[in-house]
């Protein structure tokens, strides 16, 4: 019976309890409209540029509340997808990514062509990313994370061997970014590339040209390195052809060669590759 009178008395008491919290005032909150959302998601989203590092705490926590007040914002599935890319998160960062271009294809397309060639090294998506893209923005090139389309277009046909269409490509890469006149804008790696093709294809002659063109504009470890390739298929004297390697080692040992951040560059020259032509 006491038991009873416990069980009751703490019932009895809960009902009270729930009873008075039905009466509280219900809590002030906010409503926005569809433009102040938007603004404000955007904001989150730029405040992502300060202090906060790509996959820390603070930098998911502005991006949820950006997706709270946008979930349709293709940047943030891009800022979720970065920090995934740079950890390895492979399937994650993709997925990211594919819903940040269906959002906004001529932002993000690019961008995970980008990605295709350097990162996964998916030739053929990258190239389809391109294509695409450039479907969607005629009569204009594209720059996706700052590098020309027709650029990034041809090292992924280098990588399918398919050396004519890459030849095609740097064709209209250089074509465009010659206007001004000054080859000296234009990296290393793009001469470099575009002699490769010609080496790959037995033309050792139009190879040099290229390789040399590069060298008179924009010196660099890898560009010596190919030249001195190529003289040795053309039988050059080889104290002239150890006098260019010495010049690519002291490049390269300076610090003047193509390399990049995360994963390794396409026909990125090391100091063994250089050691082993020099003993030839």
């Amino acid at each position: 019976m006491e038991r009873f009178k416990i069980f009751y008395r703490s019932t009895f008491c809960l009902i009270l309890f729930l009873s008075a919290c039905n009466r509280q005032p219900k809590l002030y909150k906010r409503e926005f409209t569809k433009s102040e959302s938007d603004a404000y998601a955007k904001q989150f989203i730029e405040g992502l540029k300060g202090p906060y590092y790509q996959g820390s705490p603070e930098e998911h926590f502005l991006i949820q509340e950006a997706k709270i007040f946008d979930p349709n914002l293709s940047d943030i599935y891009r800022e979720m997808g970065a920090s995934r890319v740079k950890r390895g998160i492979n399937t994650e960062a993709m997925k990211k990514y594919a819903k940040a271009v269906a959002l906004d294809p001529e932002s993000w397309q690019g961008y995970r062509g980008y990605l295709y060639l350097y990162f996964y090294r998916d030739y053929d998506s990258a190239i389809k990313d391109f294509d695409e893209l450039d479907a969607l923005t005629p009569n204009f090139v594209d720059y996706p994370q700052s590098e020309n389309i027709d650029f990034m277009r041809g090292i992924a046909y280098i990588m399918k061997k398919e050396y004519p269409k890459a030849q095609e490509y740097f064709k209209k890469f250089f074509d465009h970014e010659s206007k001004s006149g000054d080859l000296r804008y234009i990296e290393s790696r793009a001469f470099m590339y575009y002699g490769i093709t010609y080496f790959e294809m037995g033309d050792f002659e139009k190879a040099l040209e290229k390789f040399d063109l590069g060298i008179e504009n924009n010196k660099n470890a890898d560009l010596f390195y190919w030249k001195a390739k190529t003289l040795i298929k053309l039988q050059h004297n080889f104290s002239e052809i150890k006098a260019i390697l010495q010049e690519s080692m002291e490049l390269l040992d300076q610090g003047y060669n193509s390399r990049r951040p995360y994963v390794e560059e396409f026909y990125q020259t090391y100091k063994e590759d250089i050691e082993e032509l020099q003993i030839q």
